[in-house]
């Protein structure tokens, strides 16, 4: 029986249809191709057809476009589309790759088979195209390629790829309808030049994925071209991009991801996007920080269940409940803490997520003269009453253990009034560290710091025990 379909094929913005019959062959096809699509020569390309659940399947040889007919034939599908898709820096001639060498021996007359080309060379191009460094964008130009192609991502997903696709074949669109059910979207240019590109997709309520309803892939505007800048590079596609590298390099600066993409993608990118893109990129691999806060009450809670004796105060504004204060000291430190040397080192560093504050810590040494963390808490200043707060809290820790314990700190003027406020006549000492940086800061144009820093460090500790 003839089986016939109607084969669709894109390359770049344009489309062609032509029939393909039980009796084409690949020859009959790459020729075809080669005379309608401009600037198509053999060798420098390869093809892909799409059927539904396989976007994308070999079409390189005889056998392979049996397969395509056989399957079509079985779906009782009467179409199907055909993606051309460049090989940057190959021709015929290079050795790397032929789509189909029968067709260049028979342009070379080695065969018996006739051609209807007037102009070989414009049919073939006789000289191997200028190298290029292939990019991790062209690959973009195949995610939008026919009705009924899905996104198991959803909306999400599929407006990601439209954004790319139309980054790489080079134009711009618009939005006719956008929300978590449905997208239409149509090219920039509908209203200026009547251009008829438009696509719709909608969710499938059974499966929750995204599927295109009907495509119109077709430019009928001015000639497209790929720009290194473009307004279809966004946030969201820069944070897509980079999520894994943010994840590997959460340090990496807006400016080398400026270079990447000039490298990786050759996209130009402003710094507002690639701050922004890296925000996003974030906020995916951590989580919404704001929404972290929510979590504290369970945290306090699996902390006492899991980790028996733990101390653990979570401090809200009264009304609004919104977060003021945390502290928390484990179980297992608290019981620990009893056979360390009756020390603890008090102090304060400033948080660097996006919510700021500053992480109060009590720290003593362990038998290997290492840091023994005993409790933390987190506040939005160092302020006498957030210390007072923090040492009361402490003070219910150390209080039942019966003995005195010596603190070390910056003897920070918030501090001292707590420390006199909540335990009264403990021994409260210099930090070595913080006393050498007072003494120099004491006085800073004299010339005498230095001097006067070693020789009251070398009488301290001629009278220090430890």
């Amino acid at each position: 029986m003839e089986v016939c379909v109607i084969a669709k094929c894109t390359y770049k913005s344009e489309t062609i249809m032509f029939s393909v019959s039980s009796e084409s062959s690949m020859v009959d096809i790459l020729k075809t191709l080669c005379l309608r699509f401009r600037g198509l020569q053999l060798g420098c390309f390869t093809l892909r057809y799409s059927v539904p659940s396989y976007p994308s399947c070999f079409l390189e040889t005889d056998s392979d476009l049996d397969l395509m007919r056989t399957f079509l034939l079985i779906s009782n599908e009467k179409t199907v589309d055909i993606l051309v898709k460049d090989l940057c820096g190959i021709s015929e001639y290079s050795g790397d790759f032929c789509v189909n060498k029968e067709l260049i021996a028979c342009e070379k007359g080695e065969s018996s088979c006739s051609s209807t080309v007037e102009d070989r060379n414009e049919f073939l191009g006789r000289s191997k195209r200028a190298s290029a460094k292939p990019l991790l964008s062209n690959e973009w130009e195949t995610y939008i390629h026919h009705v009924g192609q899905k996104f198991d991502g959803g909306a999400e997903e599929f407006r990601l790829k439209l954004c790319k696709y139309a980054l790489e074949v080079g134009f711009n669109f618009l939005y006719a309808g956008n929300d978590k059910k449905r997208v239409v979207a149509v090219c920039s240019n509908k209203k200026l030049e009547g251009c008829s590109w438009r696509v719709y997709a909608s969710r499938c309520e059974a499966t929750g994925s995204f599927v295109i309803r009907t495509l119109n892939n077709v430019h009928t505007c001015a000639g497209r071209i790929r720009e290194s800048k473009s307004k279809m590079m966004r946030s969201r596609v820069v944070s897509s991009l980079i999520v894994d590298r943010i994840r590997a390099k959460p340090e990496l600066k807006p400016v080398e991801i400026i270079h990447e993409f000039k490298d990786y993608y050759g996209i130009d990118i402003s710094y507002y996007h690639a701050w922004f893109g890296k925000e996003l990129a974030k906020l995916d691999v951590h989580g919404d920080e704001s929404k972290s806060f929510n979590e504290l009450v369970w945290y306090a809670d699996a902390v006492k269940e899991t980790n028996t004796g733990s101390l653990c105060t979570l401090d809200c504004e009264a009304g609004i409940n919104r977060f003021r204060r945390f502290f928390v000291s484990f179980g297992g430190c608290i019981a620990g803490f009893q056979y360390c040397i009756p020390l603890l080192f008090i102090d304060a560093t400033f948080l660097e997520s996006k919510y700021k504050g500053q992480l109060l810590c009590a720290s003593g040494k362990n038998g290997n003269q290492g840091f023994y963390p005993l409790a933390f808490g987190v506040v939005d200043s160092e302020t006498e009453e957030n210390w007072t707060w923090f040492l009361q809290h402490l003070a219910s820790i150390l209080l039942p253990m019966g003995r005195v314990v010596t603190f070390f700190s910056d003897r920070n003027q918030g501090l001292l009034n707590a420390m006199g406020f909540v335990f009264p006549g403990w021994p409260h000492s210099y930090c070595y560290y913080h006393l050498k940086q007072n003494l120099i800061s004491k006085y800073p144009k004299s010339g005498y710091g230095k001097l006067l820093q070693d020789r009251v460090i070398n009488l301290f500790c001629s009278f220090s025990c430890l």
